[in-house]
């Protein structure tokens, strides 16, 4: 299956609870936007500090406007 989620987390193991067939888990913001330029991605969940991160959000949302961003605080 592919994955079409992105969860960018500093923790390794963050609490968004999604199977591992269906998303990629990433500890920075670079490997998040590595993952998007060479996949199918639909989703980015902002988990922990980077849900709180205003300038990476608008980041994906003005340079990735099909991506939906969801933020687990």
């Amino acid at each position: 299956m592919l994955q079409r989620t992105i969860v960018v987390s500093s923790n390794t193991q963050p609490l968004v609870c999604l199977r591992r067939d269906e998303a990629v888990v990433v500890g920075t913001p670079l490997e998040a936007i590595k993952r998007l330029e060479s996949g199918d991605i639909r989703t980015i969940i902002l988990a922990g500090s980077y849900a709180t991160n205003g300038e990476f959000a608008d980041f994906i949302g003005a340079f990735y406007p099909r991506i939906r961003i969801r933020r687990e605080v």
